[in-house]
């Protein structure tokens, strides 16, 4: 389990996760790297169309970099860490039934990763998205008309 959220040179905050007693020297990681995790786990579950991304990702996205961990906050609150994911789903599935889906994936990823248990985990519906349905449109034929030819002798 993590011990402690230490704050590094950049005044970023890092996570220290839980060694060995035996151990010299620390493991830390990221908070980013924390909700790319999250962020995977949410992705593989049936039913998770895509992710929501915050206003921030839209912007690096936009400048040519990926967003980590598009679609997943993290916060740390006095009961421990808490993860936010927000998700689009696809049209016909049973909403509660995925958003649980979703909440067990985050929690035993990031356990059996990282080592670290999650206090809280949010999942947001953000939206539905239908099955995308074959156009029966004929671009060729745009208003239907079936053209006859009459042969003249």
């Amino acid at each position: 389990m993590a011990r402690e959220i230490k704050h590094n040179k950049q005044n970023t905050k890092n996570i220290i996760l839980a060694t060995e007693s035996q151990v010299v020297g620390t493991t830390q990681v990221t908070p980013e790297v924390i909700e790319v995790i999250a962020q995977i786990a949410t992705q593989e579950v049936p039913g998770v169309y895509s992710m929501r991304g915050k206003l921030s990702d839209r912007f690096t996205s936009a400048f040519g970099s990926n967003a980590r961990g598009k679609g997943v906050e993290l916060t740390q609150t006095e009961d421990g860490l808490m993860i936010d994911a927000y998700v689009f789903l696809q049209y016909g599935v049973a909403v509660p039934k995925v958003a649980l889906a979703i909440q067990n994936a985050i929690r035993s990823q990031i356990a059996s990763t990282a080592d670290l248990s999650i206090a809280q985990t949010n999942v947001h519906v953000s939206g539905i998205i239908p099955e995308k349905v074959p156009s029966e449109i004929d671009p060729n034929n745009l208003f239907g008309k079936t053209e006859t030819t009459e042969v003249v002798d």
